[in-house]
């Protein structure tokens, strides 16, 4: 378990602080801060790191954190959790993605530069000072607005990692594990190179705070508390999760006007059945759009106003035997009550039809 060493932190037992920490200055003279929740534990435990906006627009995170920093009480704790909302002041007080004058993403950049642009200077900062202090991270994102995802666990390592990560993704309760390319940069990828364990969780669209979604962050946050033995309680953990290896392809619209999605999130589609409309503003046609493969919808749009080539969905294929290389079994896991995966069984009943 990590000891908190930074000089920035004077951790009493049993206590909840607030705290901002100064990086640097905007043209007008203005602090660039992190704002910082401690809460250390009355009793001993592992250290989870909670972050969200690494992305200045992902909302979901930062209500999540909120949520879970209001309810934690200290004396019933074990362990600390660090929590710092908004890793990424500048998007977050433009509305945006990033810093809107570096354009930099700042999980490209960890761990920073403290002599480099803002962005670089303010990723340094939080990887030098927060990020070592941590047993586990749990990296809240959100999907680039207009978009919104399935809500699952980004796996950006090699490989599905080793059985201590396994565990801590296993431990969130989320159904799906998505794994992409490592990049260096990423804050999931950095830490990893320094042996602290990191969860990038996407939930939502950015720019948008639905209660649902703040509801499954919050669940997976506790979850992972309740299998540390951080908190009391039972974590609500799948039997297994299902494991995507698909490349992100959206289904792209063919031409302009306004689209009538017909789908949801986490539906199962067929083979040429039909995902929507696409009307003309100004005859008031519509044209039908149509799936081209079948699969799990995991992405749609949030905007009504397409044009040509505009993203609307995406639909990713899933495994039609249902082998064990698209699902990760979960051994029984402390402090767990284990229960079926809702979307694998979806999954199971189309193939069986």
């Amino acid at each position: 378990m990590a000891a908190l060493s930074s000089s920035l932190f004077t951790p009493k037992p049993g206590v909840k602080e607030y705290r901002k920490f100064t990086i640097a200055e905007n043209a007008y003279r203005q602090e660039i801060f992190l704002g910082f929740f401690g809460i250390y534990g009355r009793l001993p435990g592992p250290t989870l790191l909670l972050n969200a906006a690494v992305h200045g627009n992902e909302v979901v995170g930062v209500e999540v954190i909120r949520k879970l920093v209001e309810k934690l009480d200290p004396q019933n704790l074990c362990g600390n959790v660090l929590a710092v909302p908004v890793v990424n002041p500048m998007g977050f007080n433009a509305g945006d993605r990033w810093d809107p004058i570096d354009r930099q993403d700042m999980n490209r950049v960890f761990p920073g530069d403290k002599n480099g642009t803002l962005t670089e200077r303010v990723a340094h900062f939080f990887f030098e000072n927060f990020v070592p202090q941590a047993d586990y991270i749990i990296d809240l994102h959100s999907a680039e607005f207009p978009d919104e995802m399935i809500p699952h666990i980004r796996l950006r390592l090699e490989s599905a990692g080793d059985e201590i990560h396994n565990q801590f993704m296993n431990s969130t309760g989320i159904s799906v594990i998505w794994q992409g390319p490592s990049v260096n940069g990423m804050l999931q990828v950095e830490a990893a190179k320094i042996g602290i364990r990191c969860l990038t969780i996407e939930i939502g669209a950015a720019g948008l705070i639905n209660s649902n979604n703040v509801k499954v962050g919050l669940s997976a946050c506790e979850n992972v508390m309740k299998v540390l033995g951080m908190i009391k309680g039972k974590a609500k953990i799948p039997r297994f999760q299902i494991l995507l290896k698909s490349n992100e392809e959206w289904i792209r619209s063919p031409s302009g006007g306004i689209f009538k999605p017909d789908i949801r999130l986490g539906q199962i589609v067929r083979e040429g059945q039909k995902i929507g409309d696409i009307m003309d503003p100004v005859s008031f046609h519509s044209g039908n759009i149509f799936s081209p493969l079948e699969g799990i919808v995991t992405g749609i749009t949030h905007q009504s106003i397409i044009r040509s080539g505009t993203r609307l969905c995406m639909v990713v294929p899933f495994n039609k035997e249902c082998k064990d290389q698209h699902s990760l079994y979960i051994d029984n896991l402390p402090n767990a009550q284990m229960v079926e995966n809702d979307l694998w069984k979806t999954i199971k009943k189309t193939v069986e039809n």
